[in-house]
């Protein structure tokens, strides 16, 4: 669909600034107003169109600050494209200054460019959404769980025993608190799961591949939105930095190809993970694994490809909707 105006949206903490464009033309409108639902819908209404419905709205992707406009993109059914910043810097070129209005405009024109590419943002399932929260969450907790860990076995024989002991029954305190609460976390995730007909199903054939976890499962449909939002498997490979790029410019073409960097390292790390995990236990990934390995290839290669396979059978699974059934039987 060609809309007729394209509206870029800067979006901040506290404020949001809308740019107006039709075409290659002068900016039509530019306003700004707080981050907040009252005020986004009142600037809505003073935008010189008729009806909203001809107006492609265009934002940075920018986390939970954008929580406000999907609510109202999604209230009034407005269509919102939801770019990663990276794409519309990298496609706008040289740029000199920079100040939220400039970068409305500079949405704007992105927008009105490519529309030819444009993917409409879409409203999560509720399940999905709050899942999301409790993952990171869950995340941070674990993280800051980790650093105190660390303070009660580095630290031991490099001070005073009287002084250890006192830190430790504190530290000690602070982990129970922290164990306390992530275990609160899980349990509310396995009951949003378990109440969920689709998440339970996907979460049982995910984790019927070997090598797939609860913690992978969980990622996995989170990031997917419930395997809708990726067309394939080697989509989502790329996305999560396992796909491997050539580098080749004129007479240098012996440079190996790699992955990027550009990736969403959690799930990767998830992944690798999981791939550790199946390369060690008896079936057709192990077998695989050590084949490479004799004929010479890199460790880290191989386990690269390991990830790439779990990638596959974890959207195979859920598109086929059965069981993982490996072709080699595994031997317990």
């Amino acid at each position: 669909m060609r809309y007729s105006y394209v509206c870029g949206i800067d979006i901040s903490k506290h404020h949001l600034d809308l740019s107006l464009i039709k075409g290659a033309g002068p900016q039509l409108f530019s306003g700004r107003c707080e981050n907040t639902p009252n005020d986004l819908e009142a600037l809505l209404n003073e935008l010189p169109v008729d009806d909203l419905s001809s107006v492609l709205f265009c934002a940075e992707n920018t986390g939970m600050y954008g929580y406000i406009l999907q609510q109202i993109a999604s209230n009034q059914s407005l269509a919102l494209w939801i770019e990663h910043p990276g794409q519309i810097k990298a496609c706008n070129g040289l740029q000199r200054g920079k100040t939220d209005p400039a970068d409305a405009e500079r949405i704007a024109r992105y927008g009105w460019r490519y529309q030819d590419q444009v993917r409409l943002w879409q409203q999560a399932d509720s399940e999905l959404d709050q899942l999301r929260y409790l993952q990171s969450e869950a995340v941070l907790l674990v993280a800051d769980r980790a650093k105190y860990k660390g303070q009660l076995s580095d630290q031991a024989d490099y001070m005073p025993t009287a002084v250890y002991q006192s830190k430790q029954a504190r530290l000690a305190a602070i982990i129970a608190v922290f164990d306390e609460q992530i275990a609160q976390i899980e349990c509310q995730i396995k009951t949003i799961i378990a109440g969920s007909q689709k998440l339970n199903r996907q979460n049982r054939l995910l984790q019927s591949i070997p090598g797939v976890g609860p913690r992978v499962a969980l990622a996995a449909m989170i990031l997917t939105k419930g395997f809708t939002c990726f067309d394939n498997a080697r989509a989502f490979c790329c996305y999560c930095g396992l796909a491997p790029f050539v580098w080749h410019s004129g007479t240098d073409t012996n440079t190996k190809a790699r992955v990027s960097h550009r990736a969403d390292k959690r799930m990767k790390s998830l992944l690798h993970m999981g791939a550790m995990a199946a390369v060690k236990r008896p079936g057709e990934l192990k077998i695989y694994y050590e084949r490479k390995c004799k004929e010479g290839k890199p460790k880290m290669s191989v386990i690269n490809a390991v990830r790439s396979k779990l990638v596959h059978r974890m959207f195979a699974v859920v598109k086929q909707n059965r069981m993982y059934q490996p072709a080699i039987p595994t031997i317990a």
